[in-house]
């Protein structure tokens, strides 16, 4: 797909804001930070986002949509439980690639500017939601395949294995040591019998 000087203007500024906003957070990256890391003039980043706000939810919108289809396009096992499999390497190979620099963009935002802004919390939500949904039918699948214990709650299950792997993803950003992440997913695997 060929984009318009346009649209490869636009994504430079959200891949510069990403970058800026994901190791700095939101209330330390300037306007004026992005501009010089992106390269890009003042009206042109104006052309595109009417303001910080906008440009960062842009941001996360576009975020959503990658790390979501990354996620799927993991899933590479034929059972419900080694697509889960799938997806936490994924993650940890993600985070990998980055040196556990930065976190997950999504919780950062969520920790910095929900309370803030009620855009972020309605765009962050639907991240958290989609993720869930995912697992949880997953889950569902393993469950009427046998596979997992009848007893156990998908979807709350999901939401669980969600905040295990955000706290995990905080824990190595912190330490900057892959362990914080593959305890967390060898437990997840263990509830899973996966």
């Amino acid at each position: 797909m060929n984009l318009t000087k346009g649209e490869k203007t636009r994504a430079k500024i959200l891949r510069s804001a990403m970058t800026l906003i994901n190791t700095r957070g939101y209330t330390n990256t300037s306007i004026n930070d992005i501009i010089e890391s992106s390269g890009v003039q003042k009206g042109n980043l104006y052309f595109h986002f009417s303001s910080k706000d906008d440009l960062c939810l842009a941001l996360v919108e576009e975020a959503k949509k990658e790390y979501l289809a990354y996620l799927k396009g993991s899933m590479k096992s034929e059972d419900p439980l080694g697509k889960i499999g799938n997806i936490l390497d994924a993650i940890l190979l993600r985070h990998r690639k980055m040196n556990f620099i930065g976190g997950c963009i999504f919780g950062n935002m969520a920790l910095e500017m929900t309370d803030i802004n009620s855009r972020f919390s309605a765009v962050i939500k639907e991240v958290f939601n989609e993720w869930e949904e995912l697992l949880a039918v997953l889950l569902q699948e393993a469950q009427g395949s046998g596979d997992l214990d009848e007893k156990i709650d998908p979807v709350s299950l999901a939401r669980f294995i969600v905040a295990s792997m955000e706290g995990a993803i905080m824990m190595a950003k912190v330490s900057k040591e892959e362990d914080d992440m593959v305890n967390c997913m060898d437990m997840i695997r263990r509830i899973i019998n996966l």
